[in-house]
């Protein structure tokens, strides 16, 4: 399964690839597919932004938060020690203030009164030790008076003149109700049998002018316990540093010992900081060459100060994760995202084709081509009105085309008809001449005719003959002359449901449009839809702003809502553009039904001639046929009265002119009847070419 996605997305891949090359000669996104994909890049841009944003914010709030939790910390401890060596300092305050400690100091009083203060006073401190976890030893040292100390040693009685000649000592002397905090001094080491392991730092103090000095020892376990309970990364540095520079680093977290016996003071950041005023402070320094943030805060007025080194790049170890797994995550959403884009531009993309290809087809003549369109959007509705269109004009284009058939039929018919009433009526023209001329001649030689009534006799005979084939020949031609009629008037029904049927076509073109145009409505409708959607989401954006922090993820969804509705405001303008041109199509379509209409009215009219010249012609046949039954009851009445001729001979002549006269009456009839045969004649020629363009015009289309 996912061997066959990884080559249908590869495939598809290459083959944008090949449209981005074939679009440089016509213009980079020119195809649909290479729009779509770059409206989805325009998201996936956005998430690509997203993620650096949130990279950026989430490491800026990590660090922040860390230096923030880690300085608490430190500040803590910091403050939990103050809290512990104010204590150690109260307690130096009540020994200096103890009027029973006094007057044994001063060694005032029996042997048995100072062994009791001084037991009062051991009690004190051992109550002491076991009740605060910050002392380790208490050493109260006086020239006049026995030493009273927590441990089993030995102090000399020179120990408080040795002491007031060191350092420390000089300085107590000329500030006599200072208390002094000291880290480490190899002189009260030696003489207190003690090392420095087990203590951090001493309070050491005078008892007034009593010529006591009074040294408490502060647990270095207890210190060590705070330094190892805060949470710190065991790659960096905490301890705690007294004010005359000894360093006691936290070991609890260390694999192994520290390389440097001096980590801080020997630092110029260190310096810095004691100097400074504030109370506490971090900042970025440089250890070793490598970056590290530096934290410090003062145990309150002992000069001690609570320290740490904490590489950035353990700082940076979680925003170094969000970045990675941001960047996952980026680059799935943009795969998601290409994928989507080229599976939905994929299948448009196919659709159309398909129905570019019936289209094409149909505009050759095809139209047996079927519009299959296997979805459930507008694709499917636009795949159904054309094949709702495409089979209407089929129906059309059949109906049609069998009226055609029928049509070039009856132009052959009355084609054929007419070229024979035009032979017929030629015959009745030249017969008409030859009777003309006969009876002129008749006219000329009526002098003659007793001499030729025999011939005379037998050329009425002839006539009379001849006048019953005219009369045949007029009564066939009055016949197909009414055949001609009659086939008129069907082709003229014909070509009026022609007509009508063209505009039903009109008609149904109108309502495609009128459904295109509703079509259209619904994209203005999807279109305020995506406006609304942009204006609710911009609300949403301000509402988010004025949520502040919470709002941020509602803003982030906002901005994703408009950018969906700005896409979908896009796309429905491309169906727009698509709709647009299937109007304009269908628009075209109905100006060529209308000129088929066009055609076929110039064909109706053409038609309703042709019957008014059939009409004209069966009148001129009547009157013909009548002038001819005329002829034939004269020559029947010559025939008749031939035996009589000789007494009525003298009105032969005028006679004869009478039949000159009808004669040149049916001469100019004639004449006029052959025109008419001529422009009927011609009409049909006409009428026949016309079904023959109208058949082949149909034969384009294959139904």
């Amino acid at each position: 399964m996912f061997k066959k996605f990884y080559e249908k997305s590869t495939s598809f891949f290459r083959n944008f690839k090949k449209e981005l090359v074939n679009s440089n000669n016509g213009g980079l996104f020119t195809s649909l597919r290479s729009k779509l994909i770059a409206m989805f890049l325009i998201p996936v841009f956005c998430i690509i932004l997203l993620g650096i944003v949130s990279y950026n914010l989430a490491s800026s709030g990590i660090i922040s938060n860390y230096k923030k939790s880690t300085a608490d910390s430190i500040n803590m401890a910091a403050e939990y020690l103050r809290f512990g060596f104010d204590n150690v300092k109260s307690t130096s305050n009540q020994y200096a203030s103890d009027n029973n400690l006094t007057k044994y100091l001063q060694n005032k009083g029996d042997v048995v009164e100072l062994m009791n203060l001084k037991n009062t006073t051991s009690k004190s401190i051992a109550a002491r030790l076991t009740s605060d976890e910050f002392i380790k030893n208490i050493y109260i040292i006086s020239s006049k008076a026995k030493p009273i100390i927590s441990t089993k040693i030995q102090i000399s009685d020179t120990f408080f003149d040795e002491f007031s000649e060191t350092e420390i000592g000089q300085y107590l002397l000329k500030n006599p109700f200072n208390i002094l905090w000291d880290g480490q001094d190899d002189y009260l080491d030696e003489k207190l049998q003690t090392n420095h392991d087990v203590y951090s730092i001493r309070l050491v103090r005078l008892l007034g002018s009593l010529d006591s000095v009074l040294i408490i020892e502060v647990k270095a376990d207890t210190v060590k316990n705070i330094l190892a309970n805060l949470s710190f990364d065991a790659s960096g540095f905490l301890g705690l540093i007294t004010p005359d520079g000894r360093e006691i680093i936290d070991m609890s977290k260390k694999e192994a010992p520290l390389s440097d016996d001096v980590i801080f003071t020997n630092q110029t950041f260190y310096q810095e900081a004691v100097a400074s005023e504030n109370i506490s402070g971090s900042y970025d320094v440089t250890y070793k060459g490598k970056p590290y943030l530096f934290i410090y805060s003062k145990v309150g007025d002992t000069g001690a100060m609570v320290c740490s080194l904490t590489p950035l790049s353990v700082i940076n170890r979680q925003a170094n994760n969000i970045r990675r797994t941001t960047f996952v995550i980026v680059v799935i959403a943009c795969f998601i995202a290409l994928l989507t884009a080229a599976l939905l531009s994929t299948d448009i993309k196919n659709t159309i084709s398909k129905i570019n290809s019936a289209l094409r087809k149909a505009a050759q003549g095809d139209l047996t081509v079927q519009f299959s369109a296997n979805r459930k959007d507008e694709f499917k509705a636009l795949s159904t009105e054309l094949q709702t269109t495409i089979d209407n004009m089929k129906k059309l284009i059949q109906q049609v085309k069998d009226l055609s058939l029928e049509v070039s039929q009856s132009s052959s018919k009355v084609s054929k008809a007419s070229e024979a009433f035009l032979k017929s009526s030629e015959d009745i023209s030249r017969a008409m001449n030859e009777i003309e001329q006969g009876v002129n001649s008749q006219a000329l030689e009526a002098e003659q005719c007793l001499l030729q009534m025999d011939t005379l006799s037998k050329k009425i005979e002839v006539v009379s003959e001849n006048t019953k084939e005219i009369g045949q020949i007029a009564g066939n031609t009055k016949q197909r002359v009414l055949e001609g009629t009659v086939v008129s008037d069907e082709l003229n029904k014909q070509t009026s449901s022609t007509i009508s049927i063209t505009k039903g076509i009109i008609s149904e073109i109108e309502k495609l449009a009128e459904k295109s145009s509703s079509i259209n409505r619904i994209i203005n409708v999807i279109n305020d839809i995506a406006n609304q959607t942009n204006l609710l989401s911009l609300n949403a954006s301000i509402e988010a702003s004025h949520a502040g922090e919470y709002g941020r993820g509602f803003a982030v969804v906002a901005d994703e809502i408009r950018n969906l509705a700005e896409q979908s405001k896009s796309s429905v303008n491309d169906i727009k553009k698509i709709i647009d041109s299937i109007i304009k199509d269908t628009k075209n379509l109905v100006e060529t039904a209308r000129n088929v209409e066009n055609a076929l009215k110039l064909q109706e009219s053409a038609v309703k001639n042709t019957t008014d010249s059939y009409q004209e012609i069966n009148e001129s046949v009547e009157k013909l046929v009548v002038f001819l039954q005329e002829i034939s009851d004269n020559v029947d009445s010559i025939n008749t009265t031939r035996v009589t001729t000789l007494a009525a001979i003298e009105n032969i002549s005028a006679v004869l002119e009478e039949i000159a006269a009808a004669s040149n009456n049916v001469s100019q009839t004639s004449d006029d009847q052959l025109r008419s045969v001529e422009s009927l004649n011609e009409a049909a020629v006409r009428l026949d070419t016309y079904a023959d363009n109208l058949a082949k015009e149909i034969q384009k289309f294959t139904v």
